[in-house]
């Protein structure tokens, strides 16, 4: 498997590192004569247990009256989505792979202490439910990929002919003397190479024209911190404001497979290569997805209640129920009101953000 490849699959560190810096409220279990929202895997006393600490079971009866108002909705929100999706969708030996592996890497990351303690915050009992976690956040893309895929007509393809999504690798060779001249608005960047500078840009050229592998050229010539990753940078589309304007510029024009020209930025010469516009192709990245949900906020929320109606899993409280119902409602009639003019902006979802050097230097 490539770097690129690893890169891709193991997508998780990075959310979960993002969930791990702040505070995550655990998990609530809506009440209503001691029967959960949806199952619960203990009870103290007859009472269902929301969370364990050093030892410690908390209940629900004990940290309801407090917590609930507060956080009650959205945190048994979540337990309900994790449990539909548990539920929804079968477990590979790919998903176990995954997770598997992506469970050891935080494991070496955190130790088992900070790694439970991660875990517990998230709604689990120790470091073992890292795997678990996994798991789910693997079956909740699979759920949405699939509903995405099967609404193709009415959701992917408006979607790419707006916004023509993409995922984009580049090579820089950096040259440190670089000039600009800037006309009407517009400013051009000329480099102006030392030898071995030179040099650079014209092997990679050579390896390019040879047919070596994009990634294999970047990792071996690349002067951005992307080289490590076979120059991946990731998702991109016609919206994406993070790189400088000559870059994202010529980024726009390619399709699937195009390498582009040598272009020059204040940083150096840049040349761009499209790894897919393939929508099928790109149902792994979670930038692809969440740009899809930033404007269709139902293709995000639809999959898990037709999940939930298929399977015959409902929330046993009224009063909670019509209140995630509401959240879900008013997340949805954003999709309308964008589709009749309005300017609000629809909730996303958390994601991790791109780390390359490149994009950060554009920012």
């Amino acid at each position: 498997m490539d770097t690129k490849e690893i890169l891709k699959k193991f997508w998780f560190v990075g959310l979960i590192a993002i969930l791990f810096v702040g505070f995550i409220v655990i998990y609530i279990v809506q009440m209503i004569q001691n029967q959960p929202v949806v199952k619960s895997p203990k009870e103290v006393d007859g009472n269902y247990v929301i969370y364990s600490i050093n030892g410690e079971d908390y209940t629900a009866d004990e940290f309801y009256s407090d917590l609930y108002d507060q956080y009650g909705v959205s945190t048994a929100y979540d337990r309900y989505e994790r449990y539909i999706c548990e539920e929804a969708i079968e477990t590979t030996s790919d998903m176990e792979t995954i997770a598997t592996n992506n469970a050891a890497i935080l494991l070496e990351q955190y130790g088992e202490e900070g790694l439970a303690e991660q875990m517990r915050s998230l709604g689990y009992e120790d470091a073992d439910d890292a795997y678990d976690y996994y798991i789910y956040l693997q079956k909740s893309m699979k759920l949405r990929s699939d509903y995405l895929l099967e609404h193709e007509d009415d959701i992917l393809t408006p979607f790419v002919e707006a916004n023509h999504p993409k995922q984009i690798s580049h090579i820089l060779i950096t040259v440190e003397d670089i000039t600009s001249e800037t006309t009407d608005g517009v400013t051009t960047y000329t480099a102006n190479p030392t030898d071995e500078e030179q040099a650079k840009l014209d092997a990679v050229l050579a390896a390019l024209d040879e047919g070596q592998a994009f990634a294999d050229v970047a990792t071996e010539y690349s002067d951005d911190s992307s080289a490590s990753s076979g120059g991946y940078l990731g998702y991109f589309d016609d919206d994406n404001t993070s790189y400088v304007t000559v870059f994202a510029d010529m980024a726009r024009t390619l399709t699937g497979g195009q390498v582009s020209e040598v272009i020059t930025s204040q940083y150096g010469w840049h040349i761009i290569y499209c790894d897919t516009d393939e929508p099928s192709e790109m149902m792994d990245d979670t930038d692809f997805l969440n740009a899809i949900f930033a404007e269709y906020p139902s293709a995000y929320y639809q999959p898990l209640l037709d999940a939930a109606s298929e399977l015959g899993i409902e929330i046993s409280d009224a009063d909670l129920k019509a209140a995630i119902d509401e959240d879900i409602q008013s997340a949805m009639s954003t999709e309308e009101e964008s589709e009749t003019g309005s300017t609000t902006d629809p909730e996303t979802t958390t994601d991790p953000e791109t780390t390359s050097g490149t994009e950060s230097e554009a920012q």
